[in-house]
């Protein structure tokens, strides 16, 4: 039976949703497998190097949380507009430096996609295949960092 509604997932058959389910969940399974496989495969340099990344330490000198979210906004335009002029590697600072204050999971994955501009494949590939073992991205950026995981493949 289908439903019949401006909603384009309402007319999915219940049992192509279970089916669609069962496949997202066997997904994420496969890739939890072969998220521990890659971590175990890199040395404790490169292992401290993606906890950095994704789990980065809190550096906030600020007294309040708007003061440290403020401070993070100005600069994640600042790592955006390096981006959009080429500047890979100072977007990538400064991506880092605004997790230091407020670790965003879109945040964390924006600098994670600078790592990957700049060729650091493994250490993107670990990266992302942390962030998507994780529980903390959006759907959205779900998708997006399972796709740049299999760029950096």
């Amino acid at each position: 039976r289908f439903c019949k509604s401006a909603n384009p997932m309402a007319s999915l058959s219940f049992s192509s949703l279970v089916s669609s389910a069962t496949n997202l969940s066997r997904s994420v399974s496969a890739l939890a497998a072969s998220t521990d496989a890659h971590l175990r495969q890199l040395d404790d340099e490169q292992t401290d190097a993606v906890d950095r990344i994704v789990q980065p330490p809190q550096r906030a000198t600020f007294n309040s949380a708007a003061q440290r979210a403020e401070m993070h906004n100005r600069l994640t335009k600042q790592a955006l507009a390096a981006n959009a002029a080429g500047d890979i590697a100072e977007a990538a600072s400064l991506f880092a430096q605004a997790s230091g204050l407020d670790p965003r999971p879109t945040t964390i994955l924006s600098h994670v996609n600078m790592r990957l501009k700049l060729g650091e494949y493994e250490l993107a590939a670990a990266c992302y295949e942390r962030l998507l073992a994780g529980e903390t991205l959006s759907e959205t950026a779900w998708y997006i960092a399972a796709a740049r995981h299999a760029e950096a493949l």
